[in-house]
């Protein structure tokens, strides 16, 4: 091989000639994931608990998303394990310096998250209050626009059908009331 290594690591992450860097250090990424991880699957863990539970806890709308809030703790307990030992603590503080802020919160990519952060955000917070099926089909065709996901006729399609699935589903197959 002319100029590669064997473990094709070459100018960069993937696969190239030359010497270079080799694979990027994600110590710092992985290490502020596990933070979020650990805080998000507390709060999904709390929030399901504190749904109504009918006759049994594993028939009711809570047990799933505990399901998920346990997995996403223990996901973000190994993440920060192992970054922990890559020395993610101080690639972290590095990646949370000023400069670096600064240049994040200028980002195009961090506004089109925020919108869609917040999106969420509502979805979540009108989920009581409105049908399943209605307000899932209007944040998905919001969402899927905001982020040009498809053409305009897949979007509809999807944000329609998709509620509706899910609503058969969970009401009539796996028997959980729908919120």
């Amino acid at each position: 091989m002319s100029g590669a290594n064997a473990s094709g690591s070459g100018s960069g992450p993937g696969p190239g000639p030359g010497p270079g860097p080799g694979p990027v250090k994600l110590a710092g990424a992985d290490f502020i994931t596990a933070i979020f991880l650990l805080i998000f699957g507390a709060a999904m863990f709390i929030g399901a608990m504190n749904m109504k539970i009918y006759q049994f806890f594993f028939v009711s709308p809570g047990f799933f998303p505990a399901i998920l809030g346990v997995l996403f703790v223990l996901f973000g307990l190994a993440l920060l394990y192992t970054s922990s030992i890559r020395g993610g603590a101080a690639d972290a503080r590095r990646l949370l310096s000023a400069s670096n802020l600064r240049s994040f919160i200028a980002s195009p990519v961090l506004k089109k998250g925020g919108v869609v952060f917040l999106l969420i955000l509502g979805y979540v917070a009108l989920l009581g209050e409105f049908d399943f099926v209605l307000l899932s089909a209007a944040y998905l065709m919001l969402t899927f626009f905001f982020l040009r996901a498809a053409k305009w006729y897949w979007i509809i399609a999807v944000s329609v059908v998709a509620p509706v699935l899910v609503q058969l589903l969970f009401s009539n197959i796996f028997r959980i009331p729908m919120p």
